[in-house]
């Protein structure tokens, strides 16, 4: 089943979701524990998914080089391609510590109420 918008356009979205969440959060702006612990859990859940994400990225750059599709402005190649594989692995790697931390941040999150006036 071929996706109904390029892969690029998914991940912008996912981009300018961080950035509207970061506005939403400046300081001055509310942000409650119950709203961390639903935040960092969603965030936890977007690490969790990014190692997908870079495997299959890396599964289709190898495929493209395989089929002889792929050209670069300068140097090899297979020298490029190698660069981004190897770089999306360990970036596989970080998502998966990032997924633990916002785990930990999760659990530490779940005992903490709020007993002051609300906005929202």
């Amino acid at each position: 089943m071929a996706a109904t918008r390029p892969p690029k356009d998914s991940a912008h979205t996912a981009a300018e979701a961080v950035r509207t969440f970061n506005h939403a959060t400046f300081p001055g702006n509310a942000l409650y524990p119950v709203q961390a612990y639903h935040s960092v859990a969603a965030f936890k859940v977007m690490a969790q998914r990014l190692p997908q994400s870079f495997d299959q990225t890396s599964r289709a750059l190898n495929r493209l080089h395989a089929d002889g599709t792929l050209t670069a402005d300068y140097g090899q190649v297979a020298d490029h391609v190698g660069e981004a594989v190897a770089a999306l692995a360990e970036a596989s790697r970080y998502a998966g510590m990032l997924a633990d931390a916002l785990d930990q941040a999760h659990n530490a999150l779940s005992p903490i109420g709020y007993t002051g006036d609300t906005d929202n």
